[in-house]
C-alpha cells in the first residue's frame, strides 16, 4: 500500500508538470489574459486523494455517477497562466468526487477550482464510456476564434468553414468541432450543453468566449485548440485578403476523407 501511495504521488507531480508546461505554453501565445482559461486532468481511477478533514465541496445539481470516486487536478479559480509553474503548489487543486457523484471535495487549505469547474466534471463524466482510463480538458481564450466566432454567421455555417480551413483538422480531428451560442459562463447548464457537443467532438467554442479541447491526454486537448486556433487564423486572412472564406472546395474535401478511410 505504501509503495503504490508512492507511486500515486509521483503520477500527480508529473501531471502537475505538465499542466505548468502547458499553461506556461498558452501563456506564450497570448491566449490567457489575467486570469483566464483553465485546465483539468482526470486521474486513473486507482488513483485517489485523501482530501482530510473538513474539505471545501461544490455540491451538483445532479450526480455524476461515472465519476464517483474519482480525482481531477484542476487549475484554481483566479489563477494566472504565466504564473503556474511557480504557484504549482497552491494554484492546481486535487478534487475528489464523492463515492455517490453527488459533490466534489477538495482540502480547504486549497483555492477553490476553476468556476467553470461543472464543465470540467460533466466532460470528464464521458471519460468512462469512451473507453479512455483518464483524459484533459483545456480551455483558453485564443485571439483569432475570440474574433471568428462574434460573426454573426450560424454556428453550423462557422463549423463547416474552419473544418475546410485547414486539412489538419479533417486529419487529426476526426470527431469535428462544434458551436455553441454565447451563454454566461460558469453554469452547470453550459456544462451540460458543453458535454453533449463533445459525445461528437473533439473541440467545442464557446462563442465569443474560447475553446475547449477534450481528448486523453493533456497534449492532445492543446492540440486540438492549437488546431482549431490555426483554422480561424487561417479563415480570417483569407477574408482580409480575397473577401471570402476559401478552404477546402467539395472535392477536394471528398479526396482527403477518402483517403483517410
Amino acid at each position: 500500500m505504501f509503495f503504490n501511495h508512492i507511486a500515486v504521488m509521483k503520477n500527480m507531480e508529473s501531471m502537475k508538470n505538465d499542466i505548468c508546461e502547458i499553461a506556461s505554453h498558452l501563456s506564450l501565445m497570448g491566449w490567457s489574459e489575467a486570469n483566464a482559461g483553465n485546465i483539468s486532468v482526470l486521474l486513473p481511477r486507482d488513483e485517489k486523494f485523501d482530501v482530510g478533514e473538513n474539505p471545501s465541496s461544490y455540491h451538483f445539481p445532479e450526480p455524476v455517477r461515472t465519476l464517483a470516486g474519482r480525482t481531477l487536478l484542476v487549475t484554481a479559480s483566479g489563477s494566472r497562466f504565466r504564473r503556474m509553474k511557480r504557484d504549482v503548489n497552491t494554484q492546481i487543486v486535487p478534487v475528489t468526487i464523492t463515492e455517490f457523484g453527488t459533490a466534489a471535495l477538495w482540502p480547504s487549505q486549497f483555492p477553490s477550482p476553476t468556476s467553470e469547474i461543472g464543465t470540467h466534471i460533466q466532460v470528464h463524466s464521458l471519460t468512462p464510456d469512451i473507453g479512455w482510463k483518464t483524459s484533459a480538458i483545456v480551455h483558453t481564450h485564443s485571439t483569432k476564434m475570440l474574433a471568428l466566432s462574434s460573426s454573426d454567421l450560424p454556428g453550423e455555417m462557422l463549423q463547416d468553414a474552419v473544418e475546410r480551413a485547414h486539412p489538419e483538422i479533417s486529419i487529426l480531428m476526426r470527431k469535428g468541432l462544434a458551436f455553441l451560442d454565447f451563454a454566461p459562463p460558469g453554469t452547470w447548464e453550459l456544462g451540460t450543453r458543453t458535454r453533449d457537443e463533445f459525445k461528437h467532438a473533439n473541440a467545442v467554442i464557446w462563442r465569443k468566449h474560447g475553446i475547449l479541447g477534450f481528448a486523453k491526454d493533456i497534449e492532445m486537448a492543446c492540440d486540438y485548440v492549437e488546431m482549431t486556433e490555426k483554422a480561424a487564423e487561417i479563415l480570417l486572412l483569407e477574408q482580409s485578403a480575397f473577401g471570402n472564406f476559401l478552404g477546402l472546395k467539395d472535392k477536394e474535401l471528398e479526396n482527403l476523407q477518402e483517403e483517410l478511410r
